[in-house]
């Protein structure tokens, strides 16, 4: 038989083959914002609201506002119909994105068999006694039908008005349970829609931000410090600002609204993606908090110093290097950074934490810092946590990975309980202290029983803690434990938090020694985000 020469062979080299890039078009935001109607009842906030969101895009996201702002008079009905099939149809390309922004009246038409939702114009008449004036309001249905065929690739509608989340319809359900992360959400077109309230709830005009509304004002500051990026990967989507508004707005004191997001016509399951990584200033901060509530420490240390570097002495660079102090045991620098907070008497909003929080940690760190400068030890005591949607069916979690460390991660809204043992031959005595996700910290109540908190834990002896539920949004926390072989005055007295900021009470050098420290991290979490793939 003959030889064959390989080279008679077909050979078939393996070729990689590299998805083709997205092509980026532009980002733009159009706003519409009415508070002096023609005929209906004045607002206060949405003028603010509709110009504040623009402006938070432009300088913080790198969006551009191609078209004038409809504000007021120029809100017509004629004049928002005409913006969509007139000028963003021409204006737009296939790549683009675009946020459009609507704050006015919202109005609801209740049929026999169904709800129609509708945004009030600023020259629609008021109803008569025995009429409505439909044909002045703005279908939403039809009106998003509309936007929904304009040429861009990601369009994302934002109402907060009365009544909006009847723009949904049944999307809101449909859409979050089919919800999907894919690596090229981008690539696909999207149409999501995000409302301010449910269909039959009214919307807060005004809210903790001066100027804006509660759903407005959350929204902002979403962005402005990157809360919205629930998942910490510097970049946010649409769904996932849905996710944060909902959580957020619903959980927020004095709250009768819950916000609402889904899909509308035309939309194939992609995702608006914002970038939180460009080079400024705003991204960079941002990118630091949403670092350090995603357990990324050595980032976060990173891009605060990056931020130290750029604007050593702004309110939003000496708040991350508070933060960072803080987790350093640095509590002399963290006392100079409070005292030029609380100096500066800063505007609401401008960082995480209030003025009147920045005064109740000036009080505290005299006292404190040496307690909590108490580095992680053995820990005596074991400690077991428990949580679940009851209080009657509680089951014990182990830590996740969470960054660079590990942590518990809670559903929203559930109970949470620690089980502590007491496994050594003397009483210890426990306390805690919580640290939320903006760096206030306080001293808590641990245990229920009156005999525990005066006489200890008892040698062999379990013991449930005092049931606690957290509330807020996704970040990390922090509960730290205390044990000591001696009951302590300092973590008993006083009883209000206010009185305890005003006291000067110390613990002595020669007890401070005998603490040992236990640092329990845990976050919330959202089954939504849980399903990823």
């Amino acid at each position: 038989m003959s030889e064959i020469s390989t080279s008679e062979f077909r050979t078939l080299n393996p070729v990689k083959v590299e998805p083709e890039p997205v092509k980026q078009g532009r980002s733009l935001v159009v706003v519409i914002g009415i508070n002096t109607y023609a005929h209906w009842r004045t607002l206060n906030n949405a003028v603010q609201d509709a110009l504040g969101l623009q402006q938070a895009l432009i300088d913080k996201l790198g969006f551009t506002a191609p078209i004038a702002p409809l504000i007021d008079a120029a809100a017509t009905q004629e004049a928002i119909e005409a913006l969509i099939e007139e000028q963003l149809h021409e204006l737009l390309k296939e790549d683009d994105s675009l946020v459009l922004f609507f704050a006015g009246h919202g109005h609801t038409r209740i049929a026999q068999d169904s709800e129609v939702g509708y945004i009030i114009p600023v020259d629609a008449r008021m109803p008569d006694e025995d009429r409505e004036h439909w044909s002045d309001y703005i279908r939403l249905n039809h009106w998003l039908e509309e936007v929904a065929e304009l040429p861009a690739r990601h369009i994302l509608v934002i109402l907060d008005a009365c009544h909006s989340g009847v723009a949904l319809g049944s999307a809101a359900n449909i859409y979050r349970s089919a919800e999907r992360f894919r690596a090229d959400i981008s690539r696909d077109r999207s149409r999501k829609v995000i409302t301010s309230a449910k269909q039959d709830q009214l919307a807060l005009d005004g809210g903790p931000v001066p100027g804006h509304s509660l759903f407005t004002g959350t929204l902002i500051n979403g962005f402005n410090w990157g809360e919205s990026d629930i998942d910490g990967n510097g970049f946010i989507t649409s769904s996932e600002l849905g996710l944060y508004l909902q959580q957020k707005v619903g959980q927020a004191s004095g709250s009768t609204q819950t916000p609402e997001f889904g899909a509308f016509h035309r939309d194939e399951q992609g995702e608006m993606v914002i970038s939180l990584r460009n080079q400024s200033f705003d991204t960079l901060k941002a990118r630091a908090l949403s670092a350090l509530q995603t357990g990324q420490f050595t980032l976060f240390k990173e891009l605060t110093e990056q931020a130290i570097a750029l604007k050593l002495t702004s309110a939003e660079t000496l708040y991350l290097e508070y933060r960072l102090r803080f987790r350093e045991g640095n509590f002399q620098r963290v006392t100079e950074i409070i005292d030029i907070l609380v100096r500066a008497d800063l505007q609401e909003s401008l960082i995480p934490l209030s003025n009147n929080d920045l005064s109740k940690i000036q009080l505290r760190l005299p006292c404190w810092a040496p307690v909590l400068s108490i580095p992680e030890g053995e820990f005596l005591a074991e400690v077991t946590v428990m949580t679940g949607s009851t209080k009657e069916q509680l089951l014990v979690i182990a830590p996740q990975p969470f960054g660079e460390s590990q942590a518990y991660l809670i559903e929203p809204k559930s109970f949470c309980q620690l089980s502590l043992n007491n496994p050594t031959s003397a009483p210890l005595h426990i306390y805690m202290v919580g640290f939320d996700e903006t760096g206030r910290f306080q001293l808590e109540t641990l245990w229920e029983d009156e005999e525990i908190i005066f006489n200890g834990l008892m040698p062999g002896e379990t013991k449930r803690s005092f049931l606690f539920a957290p509330q807020g949004k996704p970040g990390l926390r922090e509960i730290r434990l205390f044990s000591s072989p001696k009951r302590l005055r300092f973590f008993l007295f006083p009883a209000s938090s206010d009185a305890y900021g005003a006291q000067i009470d110390t613990i002595s050098a020669e007890d401070l020694q005998q603490i040992e420290m236990k640092v329990i991290r845990y976050s919330l979490t959202n089954s939504l985000l849980s399903e990823k793939v």
